[in-house]
């Protein structure tokens, strides 16, 4: 454990004392890296912003073409059920892409402000030894998480990449994951090339936003631990007198819980819709992905298939999780608030006190559109329906 903590530390570090979180940052750092110019959410220097704008023009404009040739390329074929749920698994996965990037635009303000807020408290509210190492814990987590699922994306496009370029004939236009229809002025090798790294490209980016909404829920997991922690201050021993007021620190415990209030609202907000049509949409391209590998002949079609199939189920699993994390996590703050030595205290002290625990009784509940919790119930009903779509499927499969 604690050599994963100091490699942690070794990219992009965080610091509770100065508000710096890695894991945002280093998600954030990607992001530019596939073509979102996310800018404003982390320091950066002029020239660096005049790169990222410039790079992420050019790389969403040559995404959006690339979505437009895949939803033509579906019109065409849609008659077709093997063909259609070849090319719909990718098309949707891509049509959601879009809808998350202008969210993210709309409510680019708001994230910015939701950024700097997790900074500020953290630089606030994690003091002591105990809260820190949890800081450092959570950092550590969240950055193996993010990178284990971003490495998990990259395996399968970067084998389509080598594949449509060593065997055209059999992958380009044809064959999942790459059905479009492509202009035919465009030369086969820049076609080839165009397919292998729009399909890469739109995968990664798609993790690094789905990541930055599960880092955000991360964060308020760990501040909610931080939370628990901070009663430790107001046990009275024998041998160890309270070492600050405890009602000055009722106080400053109840402000905190509140502002992880109004965080959770406004993260919840920003993502509810995109996350509610990503569990709807998730239903069908489980489906659909299911359905073509279990069709499927073997080939290295289906060999990427089975992976794009890992990369659906880790990031549903990803968002359910954490949001079980931060909710079974708030569920504990009445228990640590009851558990001080609320007995010592005056009836000012007892009072602040009553109120917290009354507010802590809500839990935190991420949402998918204020329809579905985000939690590990709901990830196994995805997994339901998505059965229950792939036998009706097979039914239609085997009459034609």
């Amino acid at each position: 454990m604690e050599r994963l903590l100091r490699a942690s530390q070794r990219v992009l570090p965080s610091n509770a004392a100065e508000g710096r979180i890695g894991s945002i940052e280093l998600n954030l750092w990607l992001a530019q890296l596939v073509g979102l110019p996310l800018l404003g959410l982390k320091r950066e220097t002029r020239l660096q912003r005049i790169w990222i704008t410039i790079l992420g023009a050019f790389v969403l404009f040559s995404l959006f073409c690339y979505v437009i040739f895949e939803l033509y390329d579906l019109c065409l074929n849609w008659q077709d059920l093997d063909i259609m749920t070849q090319n719909l698994v990718l098309s949707l996965t891509h049509v959601m892409y879009w809808l998350k990037v202008f969210n993210i635009c709309y409510h680019y303000e708001s994230l910015k402000h939701i950024v700097q807020k997790l900074s500020a408290i953290t630089r606030a509210c994690v003091l002591s030894k105990k809260q820190t190492e949890t800081f450092h814990k959570a950092e550590m987590e969240s950055k193996l998480v993010m990178l284990m699922y971003f490495h998990l994306v990259i395996l399968p496009g970067t084998m389509g990449l080598v594949w449509i370029l060593l065997f055209p004939d059999d992958f380009a236009g044809v064959r999942f994951p790459y059905r479009a229809k492509l202009p035919d002025f465009m030369p086969p090798i820049v076609q080839y090339f165009y397919m292998g790294l729009s399909v890469s490209f739109l995968a990664l980016a798609i993790t690094t936003i789905d990541n930055l909404n599960v880092l955000l829920m991360s964060q308020i997991c760990m501040h909610l631990k931080v939370l628990n922690l901070s009663f430790d201050e107001l046990h009275v021993t024998p041998d160890q007198k309270l070492r600050v007021d405890p009602y000055d620190w009722l106080l400053s415990i109840v402000k905190y819980h509140c502002e992880l209030i109004v965080l959770r609202q406004q993260v919840d907000s920003i993502f509810r819709l995109p996350v509610l049509l990503q569990f709807v949409s998730s239903v069908v391209i489980v489906a659909m992905t299911v359905f073509q590998v279990i069709v499927g002949d073997g080939s290295k079609s289906s060999v990427i298939m089975d992976l794009l199939l890992s990369c659906v189920l880790c990031q549903l699993f990803l968002y359910c999780w954490f949001g079980n994390e931060v909710h079974e996590q708030s569920k504990t703050l009445s228990t640590s608030g009851f558990g001080c030595s609320w007995l010592e205290f005056d009836k000012k002290c007892k009072k602040t006190l009553l109120i917290f625990m009354i507010n802590a009784d809500r839990p935190f509940l991420f949402t998918a559109g204020g329809f579905m919790g985000l939690t590990l119930p709901s990830f196994t009903f995805i997994i339901s329906k998505s059965y229950s779509i792939v036998a009706v499927l097979r039914q239609m499969y085997s009459r034609t």
